[in-house]
C-alpha cells in the first residue's frame, strides 16, 4: 500500500480521562480528516475503540480479513502496525483502553485476541450504546460539538465493565500495574529489574504479561521501545538527550528501522516528515510508551 498525501485539515486531539476511568482509558481522542480518501499506517496500539460522527475506516491486519469500520467500531490490541484507510471526511471520537480496562470491557487475553476487529455487539447491548448513538446523531446535526461524544462514549465504558463484573484479580492487577511502572522506568529497563519488582515467579508473571499485553516482557519490551523510539524521532521537542539511548539501545541502525518499521509501519526517515505520524505518535495517545519521556 502507498501512503497519499495526508490532508492538510487531518487534526488529532487527545483528551484526559476524567479520573474514575484513569485505570480503564489512557486517552480519548477526536480525528478529523479532510475530503478524500488517505492510505496511511497505524501503529501497534492498544485496544481501541470508535465512534464515527462521518466517514470511514478500514484496516487492513495482518493475516485478517480487512476491518471494516461501523457507526460503533472495536479494534482488539495490536501486535504490530496495520495498513488503514480513511475516508472522509473523518470524523471519529474513541478511546484507547488501558490493558486492564481492555480485560475488564471484552473478558479477551490479548494473546488469544488481537490485530482484529470486533463487533461492538460483543460487548455492549442496545440499551448501553443507545446514548452513543444518540450523540452520534446530534454531532452529525451539529447540535453538540464532536468532543461532545466523549462524555456517552465513557459512559458507556464506565457501564459495561462494571455490569461485566470482570476487573483484575488483584494479583493481576499488581503484575499489570508492575509492568507499567517498569516500562516508564526508563527508555531501554532490564527485564530483569521487572522480575525482581515482583513477589511471583518469572512464568508466572509471563502468563500474566501475555494475557495483558500480548506478549512476554522481552517482546513487549521490543514493541515499547521501537514505539518510544519513533516518537522521540518524529518529535523535535522531546528531550534531545534521549536521542543517545535510542541509539545506544539498537545494535546497529539496521535492527532500529527493522522494529520502527515494524511497530509503526515507517522508516526512521519518514517519522518526522509525516504529519499524521506525529499525530499518531504523539505520546499523549501511548500510556506507558509515552509517559516516560514527558517526565
Amino acid at each position: 500500500m502507498t501512503n497519499s498525501p495526508v490532508p492538510p485539515s487531518t487534526q488529532l486531539d487527545w483528551v484526559a480521562p476524567p479520573h474514575d476511568l484513569a485505570d480503564l482509558v489512557h486517552t480519548f481522542f477526536v480525528m478529523e480528516t479532510g475530503e478524500g480518501r488517505t492510505e496511511d499506517i497505524m501503529p501497534a496500539y492498544s485496544a481501541q475503540i470508535f465512534a464515527f460522527v462521518s466517514g470511514r475506516a478500514t484496516m487492513q491486519f495482518p493475516d485478517r480479513e480487512p476491518g471494516i469500520s461501523g457507526d460503533v467500531t472495536v479494534n482488539a490490541p495490536m501486535m504490530r502496525a496495520a495498513p488503514m484507510v480513511l475516508e472522509g471526511p473523518m470524523v471519529n471520537v474513541g478511546a484507547s483502553f488501558t490493558p486492564m480496562g481492555w480485560a475488564a470491557f471484552s473478558g479477551m487475553p490479548a494473546d488469544k485476541v488481537h490485530d482484529c476487529a470486533i463487533e461492538v455487539s460483543s460487548f455492549v447491548d442496545a440499551a448501553a450504546l443507545a446514548p452513543v448513538s444518540a450523540a452520534l446523531s446530534q454531532a452529525r446535526d451539529g447540535d453538540i460539538a464532536f468532543k461532545d461524544v466523549i462524555m456517552p462514549l465513557g459512559q458507556m465504558i464506565r457501564e459495561v465493565c462494571k455490569a461485566a463484573k470482570r476487573e483484575p484479580r488483584r494479583e493481576h492487577a499488581k503484575v499489570v500495574r508492575a509492568v507499567e511502572a517498569w516500562l516508564s522506568s526508563a527508555f531501554n529497563p532490564p527485564v530483569g529489574a521487572l522480575y525482581d519488582s515482583i513477589d511471583l515467579g518469572q512464568r508466572q508473571v509471563q502468563r500474566l504479561c501475555k494475557r495483558y499485553y500480548g506478549v512476554p516482557p522481552a517482546q513487549l519490551l521490543k514493541r515499547y521501545r521501537a514505539i518510544r523510539a519513533a516518537m522521540l524521532l518524529a518529535h523535535d521537542d522531546l528531550p534531545s538527550e534521549l536521542r543517545d539511548e535510542v541509539l545506544g539501545a539498537y545494535f546497529d541502525q539496521a535492527h532500529l528501522i527493522h522494529d520502527i518499521r515494524r511497530y509503526t509501519g515507517r522508516t526512521p526517515k519518514r517519522l518526522a516528515k509525516d504529519s499524521l505520524a506525529q499525530d499518531l505518535l504523539n505520546p499523549d495517545g501511548h500510556g506507558s510508551s509515552g509517559k516516560s519521556l514527558k517526565e
